[in-house]
């Protein structure tokens, strides 16, 4: 199976026209653009099976959970935005999650909340609740709890064939940047490296750094534009085949 990735294309911020390849599957691994705006240029651009999951900028201007169902209402037939769930294709199962982070990976989860409540646009920009009130680093918190259970039930099923899981950010510190402070990191990475271990290949975004490294014999990567002139090691022909 060939396999095109992508993430953090912000293509509300500048076009971006793939060439054409023989990949046989897309996975986009977030911050494409906010709203249904990113199904829409994937459901045009792309003809083979998209695997698409949402990233923080995918919720800006929106609700968290009214966002998510109009993306998947918008997507054609082989356009699947996924949320804590599994998409099988020719015995490869990809288990797809945002994966937000609990605020844990720096060990002060306390200063990591502050640091993102401070620094980060997510908490006015994107609404929850009924109430639509402003989104909280404990709504955060609850998701990346509920998908770290979710992920860890899905691995423990027996599967014969290759297991790839896609989030937003990152499952692990490497390769995140050197330029953000200290706690604001830990609103990029989890520290999942006993679920790493589990996966064949794990796909990745958020931290607009490219990365392809193994850890505990997983084969993790990412492939991020990120914003226009900004220097991310992008290959916008990146494929990769299992």
């Amino acid at each position: 199976m060939k396999i095109q990735i992508y993430s953090d294309l912000h293509l509300g911020f500048a076009r971006f026209e793939p060439t054409p390849s023989d990949a046989d599957v897309v996975i986009l691994a977030g911050d494409i653009d906010i709203k249904s705006r990113g199904v829409n240029w994937a459901n045009d651009t792309f003809h083979c099976p998209v695997i698409y999951v949402c990233g923080n900028h995918e919720y800006y201007s929106g609700h968290i959970d009214r966002t998510l169902q109009k993306m998947k209402d918008a997507a054609a037939p082989h356009v699947h935005v996924l949320e804590n769930e599994v998409l099988t294709l020719n015995q490869t199962r990809f288990l797809v999650t945002t994966a937000w982070t609990d605020y844990s990976s720096t060990g002060d989860a306390v200063a990591a909340k502050r640091a993102a409540w401070e620094r980060m646009n997510d908490f006015t920009a994107i609404r929850t609740d009924e109430s639509y009130r402003r989104l909280r680093p404990d709504d955060l918190i609850a998701k990346s709890k509920a998908a770290y259970a979710w992920l860890t039930q899905e691995l423990d099923k027996p599967f014969d064939g290759e297991t790839v899981v896609v989030t937003h950010h990152a499952p692990v510190l490497d390769y995140v940047g050197d330029e953000l402070p200290t706690h604001l990191v830990a609103a990029y990475a989890n520290d999942w490296k006993e679920l790493v271990g589990r996966a064949d290949l794990w796909v990745y975004g958020h931290t607009h750094v490219s990365a392809d490294f193994l850890t505990n014999g997983c084969r993790v990567i990412s492939n991020p534009r990120g914003y226009p002139n900004q220097q991310t090691g992008f290959n916008p022909d990146f494929l990769i085949e299992i």
